[in-house]
């Protein structure tokens, strides 16, 4: 017998909160509660949402912004205002907060991400709750933001729009595909997985200029109504789609 584990995700409209949204309806033992972005204007509206959930995952933030303090002012103000409404609800849910693996750079976003970890992991010690901080590697698939959420969506969306990506720095970027990252989120969920910090392992790693070479060798097959041919690994299978996706974005 499955136990119900009631999920809500803040940023339920974004990226990653859209697929995780989408996988865990399709789940047994999963209800889902649901989330609007305009809960954080309203304490009492936040308040009726984590008294209703027995997990919440964090996913509300901003992740680019020209001005850097203003990003992390917001990203430390959601996660106060969420620390906020548990402690005013007297609720203790277990609360998975997205972070990055690169959480240790320099940066105002790294730092906010790095401080909201630390600040939900303190609320867990003082409240008797619970929170597991997810260090997610660089994030691909279908309904990614271009020119937001990774360099995969931007290439993507330009290579199907007709326009030529740019490499700005060559760099080795490590990667999981957002269907492995939501199976992921499941098994800490569920209790499969109980590590604080949990950094899901990426599934693969390309340097930015391979993952263009790919993606413009995937455009030609396209245009010259080829299928592919049997990719060398599931991580070319899963881009190959990735691409397809943008075709009609």
């Amino acid at each position: 017998m499955h136990n119900k584990h009631k999920v809500g995700i803040t940023g339920q409209s974004g990226f990653i909160g859209t697929n995780l949204y989408n996988f865990l309806g399709m789940q047994r033992g999963i209800t889902r509660i649901q989330f609007e972005k305009d809960f954080f204007q309203d304490a009492a509206e936040l308040q009726s949402f984590v008294s209703q959930c027995d997990v919440i995952i964090h996913l509300a933030a901003i992740s680019r912004h020209a001005d850097g303090q203003f990003m992390y002012d917001t990203n430390m103000r959601l996660v106060r205002q969420l620390i906020d409404a548990m402690d005013s609800a007297g609720v203790k849910p277990h609360v998975l907060f997205a972070s990055t693996t690169h959480e240790s750079r320099d940066g105002l976003y790294h730092a906010s991400k790095r401080d909201g970890r630390r600040m939900l992991d303190e609320w867990a010690e003082r409240s008797g709750g619970r929170s597991t901080g997810m260090l997610i590697p660089n994030t691909f698939g279908a309904l990614g933001k271009p020119f937001y959420n990774s360099v995969v969506s931007t290439f993507c969306y330009k290579i199907a729009h007709g326009e030529t990506p740019e490499i700005i720095v060559d760099a080795p970027v490590q990667l999981i595909y957002i269907k492995d990252l939501c199976l992921e989120f499941y098994k800490v969920i569920t209790g499969e997985i109980t590590a604080n910090p949990y950094s899901p392992a990426h599934r693969a790693e390309k340097k930015v200029s391979e993952i263009l070479a790919l993606l413009q060798y995937f455009r030609t097959l396209h245009q010259e109504r080829k299928p592919l041919p049997c990719p060398k690994d599931r991580f070319e299978y899963d881009l190959f789609n990735t691409l397809m996706a943008y075709f009609n974005y």
